[in-house]
This record gives structure tokens, C-alpha cells and sequence, in this order.
């Protein structure tokens, strides 16, 4: 089993999938190593996504005032920077790169072209995989916009935009 399938093996949705659909699926990321790197900028087009094998990623927001403001840590083995295969052109953050980190990257039209396979079986694992990652995220959210809501009490005039970005959670 090479790096790129030991990665895939970790990941949420892949639970159960026979070895040779997940070495086909593996074979359609590239092995990346990373140092202290900004994966993408806010602002940038959505045009790949990665699978974080190790190492830590901050996701970072710009306010509007022009501040940073970190708003996550992601741990491995977590999808990111899928939002381009929803149709979303731009990225909503920054994703920095903590330290040394290996990540599994496939560009966001090749992602699309896997995911439009229905005959594949690595197409249908790959799906799982999605399905499994914005699942996370939304619930993620909705645990996040709960605490806000009780936390803060929306209903009073002043939350901030630090205040919101800096409470909330995002995978």
C-alpha cells in the first residue's frame, strides 16, 4: 500500500471499500509535501482541493477591516477546499500550512470528472467521501451557530464581524 492509499484508508466515508477502489482512487491525487506554505489565498479561484494526510492547516479570514483572523485548525485526514465542486468560484479563506504538512491534492476539474463517473467504483467511494466531509462541516456549523446564538445573544445590537469569525468554527 503506497502513502497516497494509506491517506485515503484514514478518510471519513471510505470505512469498508475493497483495497483496489481505493488504490484506483488514489491514483487520481498526487502525493504533496509542504512547508509553512499558504495552500490558497481568500480570494483565489477554487481550482484544486486536498486531502490532509499530517501536519496542521489554519484557516484563516480576512475582516473587513483587513485583519487576519484565524478561525480553525484542521487535523488530518480531513478533505478540504472542496467548495469549487459546488460550484463556488472563489476561496472563502486563506489555508496556511502549519509547519511541515502532507497532503493529498487533485485539481478542482479532475475532482469533477471523477465525480461525473458513475460507473466507477472509485467515483462512488469519492462521493462518500465528499458527502461525508460537507456533512461535517454543516454540522460543525449548526453546533457552532447554536453556542453563538446562546453565547452572545444575537438578539443585542454590537456582535462584530471579529466576534462572529472568531467564535465560529469551520472544517
Amino acid at each position: 500500500m503506497d502513502e497516497r492509499q494509506h491517506i485515503l484508508t484514514m478518510l471519513d466515508g471510505l470505512e469498508g471499500t475493497p483495497a483496489e477502489v481505493i488504490a484506483d482512487l488514489a491514483r487520481s491525487f498526487d502525493l504533496r509535501q509542504y512547508t509553512n506554505i499558504e495552500l490558497c489565498r481568500q480570494g483565489d479561484d477554487a481550482d484544486r482541493l486536498w486531502v490532509l494526510g499530517s501536519g496542521h492547516v489554519t484557516v484563516v479570514r480576512l475582516l473587513s477591516t483587513g485583519r487576519p483572523c484565524d478561525v480553525a485548525r484542521i487535523s488530518p485526514t480531513a478533505l478540504v477546499g472542496f467548495s469549487g465542486l459546488a460550484g463556488v468560484p472563489k476561496r472563502s479563506a486563506t489555508l496556511k500550512a502549519d509547519g511541515q504538512i502532507e497532503v493529498l491534492e487533485i485539481g478542482t476539474e479532475s475532482a469533477a470528472e471523477l465525480l461525473s463517473d458513475t460507473a466507477s467504483a472509485s467515483s462512488a467511494a469519492f462521493r462518500r467521501v465528499l458527502i461525508s466531509a460537507i456533512a461535517k462541516q454543516v454540522a460543525t456549523t449548526n453546533t457552532n451557530i447554536a453556542k453563538l446564538a446562546v453565547d452572545l445573544g444575537l438578539a443585542q445590537a454590537g456582535v462584530t464581524e471579529e466576534t462572529l469569525l472568531s467564535t465560529i468554527t469551520l472544517h
